[in-house]
């Protein structure tokens, strides 16, 4: 069930948590900006790898709709899983290159509770960066899309990619999922979100 999106604005400082790099995210959403900044815990030490048969198990034992592509680009393959069961959070990886780092795969899928849902308009009249910020709203779902989030400082990222990601957040039901993708497109992302289905379907 939907929660009413209003409390998304209402509070200048709500904060949601993505812990895709060595360090976790937070997003800082309010009426002015959203904002990307490092903070520890690393995800590793708070979570355990599981396979898809245990976190499908997980799932359906807690009563959690979860919404993964079914359409992958590039030759991707989900290679890894991690769980953190108490508060939910879960990190799925794809690669073509069978990495199962979060840290440095292609593509790494953040699912877990959210605390407010926003609506198209709330998200949309509250970008500031137009140049690389967009919202969307794809199969009803609130999409929003940063092109230039910051990698958090993760040496081996940056090794790897440079500074900055492409970061998506897509609210789906009762879950938010931050998908980072440094090797795709805004086009690309957009074709993924709209594949996206619920796990078990």
């Amino acid at each position: 069930m939907r929660k009413n999106a209003k409390s998304f604005l209402i509070s200048s400082a709500s904060l949601l948590t993505i812990l895709i790099f060595a360090s976790t995210f937070l997003i800082t959403l309010n009426t002015n900006n959203i904002n990307t900044t490092p903070t520890p815990p690393d995800f590793y030490a708070t979570s355990k790898e599981v396979n898809i048969s245990e976190f499908t198990n997980y799932l359906k034992k807690n009563e959690i709709a979860v919404y993964l592509p079914s359409d992958l680009p590039n030759k991707f393959e989900m290679t890894a899983i991690y769980l953190k069961e108490s508060p939910f959070i879960a990190i799925v990886v794809y690669s073509a290159e069978s990495n199962k780092d979060y840290k440095t795969a292609e593509l790494g899928i953040q699912i877990s509770r959210a605390k407010s849902i926003p609506t198209y308009n709330d998200l949309s009249s509250n970008i500031i960066h137009a140049e690389f910020e967009k919202a969307f709203e794809i199969n009803g779902w609130p999409v929003l899309v940063n092109e230039r989030a910051s990698s958090g400082g993760e040496s081996s990222f940056i090794a790897k990619y440079g500074e900055y990601t492409l970061l998506t957040m897509v609210w789906i039901e009762e879950n938010q999922y931050f998908i980072v993708s440094p090797t795709l497109t805004t086009a690309e992302v957009k074709v993924l979100v709209e594949n996206m289905s619920l796990m078990g379907d």
